[in-house]
């Protein structure tokens, strides 16, 4: 019964009848509940595997325990907020395969490379633009270290993007550019990414300094238990 609920579900995706951020309120109705954990830990692990994560590695994949609470999980949908979860030990150009972003940042020794130790879990604000416009990079940046925020490096927001565009069907920050705050470009510039007006990732070198009505910022919080 639960391959017929899956194939469905699939069938009302494909025919633009139903959203994805949908989907685990109609599979297995009354049997998985999609605020568990457990359940989120699941269904992003079969993201990741379904977007082909063990091709571009060559290795078995899982995650390892949500650590967001039910009550937390809940508490981030009411939120309009997103829980993501970047895997461990992948490099931004292997996060880029994956999720079939190009640019020259991902190749390119001068744009620091930023990889997770361990699988990192947090939550987000699940918004098409970002906030924090006109505000420098050198300032946000600060703002957020202070505020112990998790701070956005290109691979984190290759996952953002990834899963934007997998829940709402839509790209994110579409003409915006969001400063990256995790990751220094050369000696003392930053990364600024986002999708020109040809609807294209693009990734640029800027100083940590400016600031415009186009740019702006996103950041990320961990849960009650990591976050302490």
């Amino acid at each position: 019964m639960n391959e017929i609920y899956t194939q469905l579900v699939k069938h009302l995706i494909d025919d633009k009848k139903v959203d994805r951020s949908q989907v685990w309120s109609f599979v297995n109705e009354g049997q998985l509940d999609p605020t568990s954990p457990v359940t989120l830990r699941k269904e992003m692990e079969q993201w990741y595997i379904g977007m082909g994560i063990t091709d571009i590695t060559g290795k078995a994949f899982s995650l390892g325990e949500c650590p967001f609470t039910q009550q937390e999980i809940e508490e981030a949908n009411d939120n309009n907020e997103m829980i993501l979860c970047v895997p461990k030990d992948l490099n931004k150009k292997q996060l880029g395969t994956l999720f079939r972003l190009e640019t020259w940042a991902l190749d390119d020794v001068l744009a620091e490379e930023s990889i997770e130790p361990k699988d990192l879990w947090f939550k987000t604000k699940a918004t098409a633009s970002p906030e924090f416009i006109r505000e420098s990079g050198i300032d946000i940046t600060r703002q957020f270290r202070e505020e112990k925020k998790v701070l956005f490096s290109l691979g984190i927001y290759m996952v953002f993007i990834g899963r934007f565009r997998y829940l709402y069907n839509k790209t994110p920050d579409s003409e915006f550019w969001i400063w990256i705050n995790k990751g220094r470009y050369d000696r003392s510039g930053m990364l600024v990414a986002g999708f020109d007006r040809n609807k294209k990732f693009n990734v640029h070198g800027w100083m940590p300094h400016f600031a415009a009505g186009f740019l702006g910022a996103r950041y990320g919080e961990l849960p009650e238990s990591l976050g302490k």
